[in-house]
């Protein structure tokens, strides 16, 4: 099974901060403003790995937002609201 995965980010520079942390380490690029990484994900593991995977790369550089296309299927990732005090 072979599924087409596409990330796209507020920006090139918040999408290649994610890569870094990506398998394989894909190239981010950047189209109509926005970030994007392609990725061709081979294994059913992968693709169940790669929605943390972003998840942890948003929370912890503080991006914004990462929108994840898999196949079909589509997963916006937000950091974690902290409640002020």
């Amino acid at each position: 099974m072979s599924v087409r995965v596409t990330i796209d980010t507020t920006s090139k520079d918040h999408a290649a901060l994610i890569a870094a942390d990506l398998p394989g380490q894909p190239q981010a690029g950047s189209w109509r403003g926005y970030g994007v990484i392609r990725l061709q994900l081979r294994r059913e593991r992968e693709v169940k790995e790669l929605l943390p995977l972003v998840g942890a790369c948003v929370e912890r550089h503080g991006i914004g937002w990462a929108r994840v296309r898999i196949g079909d299927d589509q997963h916006v990732v937000r950091p974690r609201a902290t409640g002020a005090s």
